[in-house]
């Protein structure tokens, strides 16, 4: 271990170390401030250990061009270990981060960000041992930013230089600050919903190292001492210069014309080019004590979205509905009663559930507004992902400290429309919503003006972060690139990635579009659907309502009619003899299905192939309850046995699924995936049909106690129950936004899930594997009636051989132009839902 140790990171000196019991004070670094110092190691039995760190790995500027693309800047800054008794029970170290982070207006991300220089600011200890600790400010930039590297770690200085300034001088705000976090995590810890009970227990073990009390197990890490002045003077201390490694991580600097060529090192294990310099003595003197201060930085005010009411609404409520008087069990959520109609009007609808299950103080309310605008060409989709990316940008400044405070939001644009999604204690959740929906709509109107620089910046930052991510999208891995291509065949209406692009690099998109654009899907022609779920009463919901209706409805009479709602629909791929129909003969050696996409990877250095094969079995309308059922409980057997022959067995690749899937428009598909570098995608598609013909034969052979037992495993996963409100509110929000593109007539149904699992459990095994085999010689065999199927196909590069010789071939489709082509040749199926038959 010694060797293999001084092998990666050089020469260490030989040590028995100290037993656990006897770290009462840890101090591995030997501060230069001698009061500081003091503070950490009076007592330490390290003093004659050598300090983690040396003057030769500190006050250093590192230069490191990644292998990947990005643009990082990392202060880390050497501190003692966490298990110091003095940070255990003050734990300066969190409101040292909370303030260093902090985002709101005139803090060091609200600065930067506003001149365009950064994307995220995060802070706080990134690594710990029970030696010592590193302390990280970490600063992702633009390329803009980027360029002023320089001027980010002046200002940077002179953030942690007003922070320890006002720590001298205002001991009463510091402890407020520390006081104020202390009653988040006590909020947080006592309203803490149920999570994965593995992750639990985990954790618990490992905590039981570090609190011998075990009492302590679960509220120790939850809980500070009273605020020590001292010892957040002495912390803060740390983060000077002189204490600091400093990375800037670049793939510009390799053209960087200020860092000398000759200057470029290789390290040994990633092969990553860096640059390693000493900080001059008079740079540090000039970081330490800054002759000038950017007037627009100040410290954060305390947060006004920390919640005090905890009353719970449903014993509110029982006092004058005695009847109501009950607490639901965890066993019967999904049977119990489920939301009702508030409010219901043209072109508004409000839901309502009061919690009386999980009786914690916290509210859930969900909106979606539909419009048929989003999604009406690739340039509106564009520039509302751009309003939609420079919202939630904006949004930091004015709602931070409600995240902080335990609640918590989320504004998604769809092709279907606008979801906002807003959670948190009951208190505050309405002035949330407030705030945030007044804002949608002002910084609507501020992109319509071509004056602001500060917004102008912004936009240019949303567009290159949104056409970077679009085009890195196309890198995605080979498995994940076919399940595109098949939904570009298989929806009606899909705009192809390459549209977006054009859009981004060609389109001259304006911030005064994006304005007009936003305007006319939020104030044009709308449909709202809101839910309000938790600790919160019909009088508050109302209110709820009454915002809502305040922003999006009053502000225009124009009520979205049934017939103008986005519809979206699944294309009928064709069976064989259509397919012929539409392509004339076709050469049957390539493929068994009846249609081929097939497509080379982006990157020249993908070594994996992937094929999907897609097999539709109808849709809605045509299946009903009887029919989902019967696919989930096939998805489930079919899950194991592809699993089995094609990865276990056959060894085809690492990647290997089949499970059933719905495609938008109400289309159900049966789909195998596989992703290989061993096999080609013909290779992977002819042992994909054999083993579907030997699933055919273990179906037959299936037993009736096994088929039971299966069945049985598919209801369990179907009725299982919720632990967490957050979980009931997901799946019944779920519903509701199910009939989000239906007639206005149309109600979601609650019971839709239990009325799938009646349909596996009221059944005889003899019946039940009769209808599967039924299924399965509909839909799946190679000579079913109704086989629709389609192949899609990834090659990488060294397999292109393969792909050229097909793309002659008639019924292979090698392009988007090909896509389209075939879709004026299609049917449709229809989109009415199942649970509505």
């Amino acid at each position: 271990l010694q060797k293999t140790a001084e092998q990666t990171f050089g020469t260490l000196s030989y040590s028995e170390g100290v037993s656990r019991k006897d770290r009462s004070v840890h101090q591995l670094l030997h501060s230069t401030e001698p009061t500081t110092d003091s503070v950490f190691s009076d007592l330490s039995p390290y003093k004659d250990v050598p300090p983690a760190f040396g003057p030769e790995q500190l006050a250093t500027l590192r230069y490191v061009v990644p292998l990947v693309e990005s643009r990082t800047l990392k202060l880390h800054f050497a501190t003692p270990s966490l298990d110091d008794p003095l940070l255990k029970k003050s734990r300066p170290y969190r409101m040292v981060s909370h303030i260093l982070g902090h985002e709101s207006p005139g803090s060091l991300h609200a600065v930067l960000n506003d001149l365009g220089y950064i994307t995220s600011v995060s802070s706080g200890v990134g690594v710990s041992t029970s030696d010592f600790s590193l302390f990280t400010l970490t600063l992702n930039l633009t390329p803009q930013g980027m360029k002023e590297k320089d001027y980010i770690l002046d200002l940077v200085f002179q953030w942690i230089a007003l922070i320890r300034k006002t720590l001298e001088r205002d001991t009463k705000l510091m402890e407020a600050f520390h006081d104020e976090l202390n009653q988040l995590s006590e909020t947080n810890f006592r309203f803490r919903e149920n999570g994965d009970v593995t992750d639990f227990c985990s954790t618990a073990a490992e905590l039981m190292f570090v609190y011998p009390d075990y009492n302590e197990i679960l509220h120790g890490s939850v809980t500070s001492g009273p605020y020590d002045p001292v010892v957040a003077e002495a912390y803060l201390e740390r983060l000077r210069p002189e204490n600091s490694m400093i990375t800037i991580q670049s793939s510009d600097l390799a053209s960087d014309q200020s860092l000398q060529e000759s200057g470029w090192q290789t390290e040994p294990w990633y092969g990553a080019k860096y640059q390693s310099f000493d900080i001059p003595k008079e740079q540090l003197e000039q970081w330490n004590n800054p002759s000038q201060r950017n007037e627009q930085l100040q410290l954060p005010d305390l947060n006004k979205y920390i919640p005090t009411d905890f009353s719970l609404r449903c014993d509110d409520d029982d006092i004058f509905n005695p009847s109501k008087r009950f607490i639901q069990s965890e066993q019967n959520v999904r049977e119990a009663s489920p939301p009702s109609i508030l409010l219901d009007r043209p072109g508004f609808r409000m839901w309502h559930k009061i919690d009386r299950t999980w009786r914690v103080p916290k509210t859930f309310i969900r909106l979606s507004l539909v419009s048929p605008n989003v999604y009406r060409s690739p340039k509106t989709m564009t520039l509302m992902r751009i309003y939609e990316r420079m919202l939630n940008d904006d949004l930091n400044s004015y709602v931070y400290d409600a995240v902080l405070a335990g609640s918590g939001y989320k504004v998604s644009i769809l092709p279907t429309g606008v979801r906002i999604s807003l959670r948190g204690y009951s208190q505050k959740l309405p002035f949330l919503l407030d705030t945030l929906t007044t804002r949608m709509l002002s910084l609507m109107k501020e992109l319509q003006d071509s004056s602001c620089e500060k917004l102008k910046l912004k936009f240019d930052k949303a567009l290159n972060n949104l056409l970077r991510e679009t085009k890195n999208y196309r890198l995605d891995t080979p498995y994940e690139m076919a399940n595109y291509n098949s939904r570009l065949i298989m929806e009606e209406s899909a705009w192809y990635v390459n549209n977006y692009i054009r859009e981004m690099e060609q389109g001259d998109l304006t911030m005064q579009d994006c304005g007009l654009v936003a305007q006319d899907c939020l104030l044009g022609r709308l449909r709202a659907e809101a839910f309000c779920h938790g600790n919160i009463n019909e009088k508050e919901a109302l209110h709820v309502a009454r915002v809502i209706d305040q922003h999006f409805q009053t502000n225009t009479s124009k009520t979205l009619l049934d017939a103008e709602l986005p519809i979206f629909r699944s294309m009928k791929l064709p069976t064989r003899s259509e397919s012929k129909a539409i392509f004339g003969e076709i050469d049957e050696s390539t493929t068994t299905t009846s249609l081929v996409y097939q497509e080379v990877a982006y990157s020249d250095s993908e070594e994996n192939n992937a094929l999907e094969l897609v097999l539709q079995a109808g849709c809605d309308q045509t299946l009903g309850y009887q029919g989902v059922a019967l696919l989930d409980l096939f998805s489930h057997l079919a899950y194991n046995s592809a699993y089995h022959q094609l990865r276990t067995k056959e060894q085809l690749g690492y990647i290997v699924s089949a499970y059933v899937r719905k495609v938008t428009g109400g289309a159900w598909t049966f789909v195998i995936v596989l992703q290989s570098s061993v096999a080609l995608p013909s290779v992977l598609e002819e042992r994909s049909e054999a083993w579907l013909a030997q699933f055919r034969i273990e179906i037959e052979e299936l037993s009736a106690e096994q088929l039971a037992q299966e069945a049985a495993a598919v209801v369990a996963q179907l009725l299982e129950r919720d632990t967490k409100l957050s979980q009931e509110v997901l799946w019944q929000w779920g519903e509701i936004i199910s009939t989000e593109t239906q007639p206005s007539s149309t109600l979601p149904s609650f019971d839709r899930v239990n009325n799938i699992a009646a349909q596996l459990q009221m059944k005889e095994m003899v019946q039940l594997k009769q209808e599967l085999l039924d299924l399965f010689d509909t839909y799946f065999a190679l000579d079913a009636p109704e086989r629709r199927a389609l192949s899609t196909r990834i090659y990488n590069s060294k397999s292109r051989s393969e792909f050229d010789a097909n793309r002659s071939k008639a019924n292979v489709l090698s392009n988007y132009t090909d896509i389209q082509e075939l879709k004026s040749c299609l049917g449709t199926y229809p989109n009415a839902p199942y649970w509505r038959r």
